[in-house]
């Protein structure tokens, strides 16, 4: 094969190498997580809860604290929340917690009115 055959189909190869990767940048899509949420109405007139959320995120487990004062709630976006952890640490308030994905209810707690820790997990 002579120098200038060897130079185009050199430049072919590139050229077609760098088809396949930009075709497959531009076309794959972006990977899209469930919204997850964990929500805790309060009824009274203070409280303060501590706890903790485990969700999956691309096949990893992520543990994220959680410390708020009154009703609240956490967006995440992930594979799904796989437990979660809250006690109340002060105040008089009684609460529910509401664990929920892709705006479907997975838990409801009663109302808690201890202090007592109220965990759900996942089956």
């Amino acid at each position: 094969m002579k120098k200038e055959e060897q130079t185009a189909f050199g430049n072919i190869i590139f050229f077609i190498i760098l088809l396949c990767v930009t075709s497959n940048f531009l076309y794959s899509q972006p990977k899209t997580y469930n919204k997850l949420a964990v929500v805790i109405t309060a009824k009274g007139d203070s409280i303060k809860i501590k706890g903790y959320i485990v969700y999956i995120k691309d096949g990893k487990e992520i543990k994220k604290k959680i410390e708020k004062e009154n009703a609240w709630g956490w967006n995440l976006k992930g594979d799904y929340i796989k437990e979660v952890k809250v006690q109340k640490i002060a105040g008089d308030a009684s609460y529910h917690l509401f664990v929920i994905e892709n705006n479907n209810f997975l838990f409801e707690s009663k109302e808690i009115k201890s202090n007592q820790p109220v965990v759900y997990k996942r089956d």
